[in-house]
């Protein structure tokens, strides 16, 4: 039995340490395999490291076994002073029963003498009966013949009656000692029955501490060759405590190293961030500065638009007045030519008396001087007059800057007009000729007359219509 309990608590005691080993190499296997991806350590130190996981355990169940051996020995020993205690007890109350059976021995012997007296007595008294009665018989046959023998009968008689009485009295002391001798050997044979109960208790008593102290010994001989392992398995962890702690030396060591590297990198990557924010910050700040300089780029492009509108309303009007003006000095200038040749012709007819003149109606396809031309007449070579001519309006300012005066006097355009445009226009009778030109007139008149021999003194002009050949 204690043997059975012994073992139910070797077993429950090391199944929470099995599940708690196993759930240390669950915690510690990944750790040490996480570090030997990381750091390159050798795959012999993670092994030493199990083995002295593994015989760390088994140092931990053979102590608790150990204790609990301890324990059980304690408690085996305490068992044992019990036992030790009661059979003192049992022996003391042997010894106090030989005493009353040595007592009960004697009270026997004596009741075997009182009673071998007893019978004796009985024997004599049954003899003195048988010899009473012979007396008494011879008693009768001589009264029978002297009357001085009959009343020595009579005090026979009384004799007789007495001696009776002192045999039934025996007769009744020996009953009584015969229920006593009775009663002495019911109480001998439960005392000996008891005895032999004491005997038997006695006998196994003694085979259990036989036994005990056979487990006792087997317990020492467990505790000593555990307390060899424990011995050995301390030595072994002194020394796996060693290497553990070079190790733990070495790792500390790179873990410092790669600590430093990380914050090194953890200090660079804060300033990049740190620069990063910097920078999308100012972004955040150029956008917003583009997005601010985007309206106010629309807001004067409308307010230029609207001002160009503006301007180019009021150019156009004001082209459409210098074109009236145009006409109306052409019409003027045309109407003074008309009065000088009427004024000039007679003038001519009266002085030069052979001029040959040819009176012809005036058709818009002959020029009226063929040498030179005026810009007071009207264009030769069929060109519609200012009248006839269809209303052009100026250049816009969207269609490029106007033509401005170099500081050579000649006239340049913006960038994208090619260099021989100048020298067309020349020879096309320049921007203000009569072709149909959209040049404004302050341009002509600032640019001057046209090439050619300026017009002298009026010669002799005829009246519309008439070509003088000198």
């Amino acid at each position: 039995m204690k043997l059975k309990t012994f073992s139910h608590r070797k077993s429950r005691c090391s199944i929470p340490k099995l599940s708690h080993s196993y759930f240390r190499l669950s915690v510690l296997f990944p750790l040490l395999m996480f570090l030997f991806r990381l750091f390159s350590v050798p795959l012999g130190f993670i092994i030493s490291l199990m083995n002295s996981d593994r015989l760390q355990r088994n140092l931990e169940t053979a102590g608790e076994e150990n204790e609990v051996l301890k324990e059980s020995n304690a408690h085996l020993r305490q068992q044992v002073e019990g036992w030790a205690e009661r059979v003192s007890e049992l022996e003391a109350e042997m010894k106090r029963c030989e005493v009353a059976y040595s007592g009960m021995m004697q009270d026997v012997a004596t009741k075997d003498e009182r009673i071998m007296s007893l019978t004796d007595r009985l024997l004599r008294l049954k003899g003195w009966d048988s010899d009473l009665e012979e007396e008494e018989g011879g008693e009768k046959e001589t009264a029978n013949g002297t009357p001085e023998k009959g009343e020595k009968n009579g005090r026979g008689d009384i004799t007789d009656t007495q001696a009776h009485l002192q045999k039934v009295q025996k007769l009744v002391y020996a009953a009584k000692l015969n229920a006593d001798l009775k009663s002495l050997d019911e109480d001998k044979d439960r005392v000996f029955a008891k005895l032999n109960d004491e005997i038997k208790a006695k006998e196994d008593l003694q085979l259990s501490i036989e036994d005990m102290e056979k487990e006792k010994l087997t317990l020492q001989s467990d505790a000593e060759r555990y307390s060899d392992q424990v011995q050995r398995l301390q030595q072994k962890l002194q020394i796996m405590t060693e290497m553990y702690q070079e190790n733990e030396l070495k790792l500390h060591r790179l873990l410092t190293v790669e600590e430093k590297d990380r914050l090194q990198k953890e200090e660079k990557l804060n300033k990049a961030d740190k620069n990063i924010a910097l920078a999308m910050e100012e972004l955040n700040n150029y956008r917003q500065r583009a997005e601010e300089m985007e309206e106010e780029l629309e807001k004067t492009k409308q307010s230029y638009q609207t001002q160009i509108s503006a301007h180019e309303k009021k150019a156009h009007n004001n082209w459409v007045a210098s074109r009236e003006a145009e006409r109306q000095l052409s019409d003027i200038r045309r109407d003074n030519a008309l009065l000088r040749q009427n004024c000039f012709l007679p003038k001519l007819w009266s002085k030069d008396s052979g001029l040959q003149i040819s009176f012809h109606l005036h058709s818009p396809n002959i020029p009226l001087f063929p040498a030179e031309r005026s810009p007071y007449v009207p264009s030769p070579l069929g060109r519609p007059s200012s009248e006839t001519r269809p209303f052009l309006s100026p250049p816009t300012l969207m269609d490029g800057p106007p033509a401005r005066l170099s500081p050579r006097g000649k006239l340049s355009r913006g960038p994208g007009e090619p260099p021989g445009g100048q020298g067309e226009m020349e020879r096309s009778g320049g921007p203000h000729s009569d072709s149909g030109s959209i040049s404004p007139t302050w341009e002509r008149d600032r640019r001057g007359p046209p090439p050619g021999p300026l017009p002298g003194p009026p010669g002799p002009l005829g009246p519309p219509g008439v070509c003088v050949h000198m």
